[in-house]
Formats: C-alpha cells, sequence, structure tokens
C-alpha cells in the first residue's frame, strides 16, 4: 500500500507541478495581474487550504484514509477541467481565483488523509523513511511536471490545467480500485468542537507555529523565485522549468540517503539546521546575475527541503495519538498550507517595494527562516528527547 501511495504521489505530483510554478507568471504577464494581487489570490488558496486540511483531518478519521483520499482527487480534476476553460476565456480573475481556491481545498483534504495513513502503515522507526518515500514520489513528479509544463506553456496555459485534470482523475481511479485502508486500533474520536484541546500539547504547538516562517520561505519557490528568475534575472520559461527539475531530481537521489543520515539526530535539530539552510539559499540570490548562481541557491534549499520535510512529518505522527492521526496531520497541515500560501503575497509585497534591489529583497525573505530555526531551537528545549528521536512515540502528556 505504501508503494501505491508512492504511484499516486508521482502522478499527482506531475500533474500539479504543471501548473503551479507557471501560475504567477500567467497571472502577471498575461493577465497583468501585480505582484501584490497575485499573492492575495495565493492567501485567498491558504484560507480555504486550511479548512481543508481540517476537515480532511477530521473525515479521515471517521470515515477512513482512502475515502476521503479518492474523493478528493477526482472532485479536483472536475476543478482544474473548469479553471482550464476559464484559463482558455480569460474569463474574470475573481471566477479564476474562486476555482484556484476550490482546487486549494480539495487539494488539502488529501494531505492529512495520505500521512495518516502512512503512520498506520509503517512502525515509529521506519516512518522517516516512508514518508521520505513518498517525498521522492512526490518529487520525481516534480522533476517531470516543469518540464512538460514549461513545454505546454509555450503553446497554451489553458493546456496546463487540462492535464492537471487528467493526473487528478487518474490518481482516484487508483485510489478508488487499488488501496484498501488499514486496520488500525479501535478508539473514541472526540467531538470535532474539542478540536481546540489540541493547543494544550504545548510541543505540537511550538511545532505547528515555528514550521509557520519556514512554510513561508518555502512559498517563494512557485511564486517569487520563479518570476524573479525570469523578470529581473532574464533566463527563459523553459529554462525556469529546468531549475525546478533539479529540484526534483536532487529529491529523488537524495531524500532516502539524507533520511538515513538524519535518523540519528534528534529531529527538532534536524528541523533547525534545515531552516538554516533555506536563509543560506535564499541569501544568495541577491547577487544572481545568471543561471549558475541560481542553480547553486536551488541545491542549497532542496537541500534544506530534504532535511525539513520527512522530519516534520515524523515528529507530528510521533506526538499525535493514534485514534487522533489525522486531526493532528490536519491541524499541523494548516500551519503548513498557510505559511507556503501566504507566502506568495509577502513574496509579492517584498517584490514590487524592493525588486530594484534584489540583496535587500532576498534578505528580507531569507531572514524570515531564522524565526523558524529559533522555534526549532525552543521546540528541542521543550519536548522530551524520546518523542523527538526518529522512533520515538507519543505518550499522552508526555508528548505534551
Amino acid at each position: 500500500r505504501l508503494w501505491m501511495l508512492f504511484g499516486g504521489r508521482v502522478i499527482a505530483a506531475t500533474g500539479f507541478s504543471i501548473v503551479m510554478p507557471f501560475l504567477s507568471i500567467f497571472l502577471y504577464t498575461k493577465m497583468g495581474v501585480p505582484m501584490t494581487i497575485v499573492g492575495m489570490i495565493f492567501l485567498g488558496n491558504a484560507l480555504s487550504g486550511a479548512v481543508g486540511q481540517i476537515i480532511g483531518g477530521e473525515l479521515a478519521d471517521r470515515l477512513g484514509r482512502r475515502p476521503v483520499m479518492w474523493t478528493s482527487m477526482a472532485v479536483r480534476g472536475a476543478v482544474f477541467l473548469l479553471l482550464s476553460l476559464a484559463i482558455a476565456e480569460m474569463v474574470d480573475l475573481r471566477l479564476i481565483s474562486a476555482l484556484l481556491m476550490v482546487s486549494s481545498f480539495t487539494g488539502s483534504l488529501f494531505e492529512p488523509a495520505t500521512n495518516a495513513m502512512v503512520a498506520d502503515l509503517v512502525p515509529p522507526g521506519r516512518r522517516l523513511e516512508a514518508y521520505s518515500i513518498l517525498r521522492v514520489g512526490q518529487n520525481i513528479g516534480w522533476t517531470l511536471g516543469p518540464l512538460l509544463g514549461g513545454i505546454l506553456a509555450m503553446l497554451s496555459y489553458a493546456s496546463l490545467f487540462v492535464f492537471t485534470a487528467l493526473t487528478s482523475v487518474v490518481v482516484a481511479v487508483i485510489i478508488f480500485t487499488k488501496l484498501a485502508d488499514p486496520r488500525r486500533t479501535a478508539g473514541q474520536v472526540d467531538r470535532f468542537r474539542d478540536l481546540l484541546r489540541i493547543g494544550k500539547n504545548r510541543a505540537f504547538l511550538v511545532l505547528c507555529l515555528a514550521s509557520i516562517p519556514l512554510s513561508v520561505v518555502l512559498g517563494q519557490m512557485t511564486s517569487t523565485f520563479a518570476l524573479f528568475s525570469e523578470d529581473v534575472v532574464g533566463i527563459s520559461v523553459a529554462e525556469v522549468g529546468y531549475l525546478y527539475a533539479l529540484n526534483g531530481a536532487m529529491v529523488v537521489l537524495l531524500q532516502l540517503p539524507m533520511a538515513r543520515y538524519i535518523n540519528r539526530f534528534r529531529m527538532s535539530h534536524v528541523l533547525a539546521a534545515g531552516a538554516l539552510m533555506y536563509a543560506v539559499g535564499y541569501l544568495i540570490l541577491g547577487a544572481a546575475s545568471d543561471m549558475w548562481i541560481l542553480v547553486v541557491s536551488m541545491i542549497i534549499t532542496t537541500l534544506g527541503e530534504n532535511t525539513t520535510s520527512p522530519a516534520s512529518t515524523n515528529l507530528v505522527a510521533n506526538i499525535s495519538p493514534e485514534n487522533e492521526r489525522g486531526r493532528y496531520m490536519g491541524v499541523s497541515g494548516i500551519f503548513y498550507t498557510f505559511g507556503w500560501s501566504v507566502g506568495p503575497l509577502v513574496g509579492g509585497v517584498l517584490y514590487d517595494s524592493l525588486v530594484a534591489d534584489p540583496v535587500v529583497l532576498w534578505a528580507s525573505i531569507a531572514s524570515i527562516s531564522l524565526l523558524s530555526m529559533a522555534g526549532f531551537a525552543l521546540l528541542g528545549r521543550i519536548i522530551p528527547r524520546a518523542v523527538d528521536r526518529v522512533d520515538g512515540r507519543a505518550s499522552g502528556p508526555q508528548a505534551g
């Protein structure tokens, strides 16, 4: 079942990454939308995605992981098909924004159910590798998608959304026909209105809050970074696709070896180190004058991504009780999705204000990830060492 999820991630990520790196370029260059407004559109996606994360986690605990996963992908495929028509006709920006919000909502239903299923299937000591395997699948898609997207975008931006719609439907069919829900230890799922009790888990709350600045910085990758590379550095749209393909290839080749290496360290320390890598990777963009500096930046930020992403998900799995895994994954996903989606708004405001001084622009963005570094350092001081290890287990109040 883990390898079925892997295959689904490859297909879904291929479709999604065909669209996302080029969406801000389309809105800015073809529709004449200022980057600040583009950022506000991504903020709307964040709000709908946050709602989707929590509802997806709740439904995954109550209805099972599989029904939530295949339904969300099927609906998302229909929404992307509508988006392709809207883009082709260059309809009102408000309608395009509304459809993007719906697609964000349906996509966010999928993630907590998937992460909870992995935690159900895999014993604690192997979860970091399992989440890394899914990231490899996702980034095989991120390798293929931008390469295809760079070609399709030169033909028609609407074709990007058609392809993404098809991949979403294929994933829905695979999950519906081939994947079974794992058996789980029986446990009473709390009422929805008891959700706020999660906030009493101090370690989990610090982890979520510390993740926001990091995901804000990560959100620059599909917006500000892409636009800066084309608009200021002067590379082509196809070359932007090559940069994202490099990101995906590095995850495919390095994610599992890196996961096995960081197994020996505390997860909070791993997260802090990854946040520092992001800061360094973005800081050097201030000196970007050609493709090669962009390549170096992408290499460093991808190493940070390989370090932080599976470690964060693994730590949430350690902290969460088994019968509330979907809920904890959903709540943590709210913070990640919000930061990732508000990132383009932050980047858009900074871009419109500071694009004439790239050093200040990217130093400002890089400094945001240092807030996460400080938060993860604080987490390492308050979380029990047993929970902070790769094979840690939640133990009620001790985990909080």
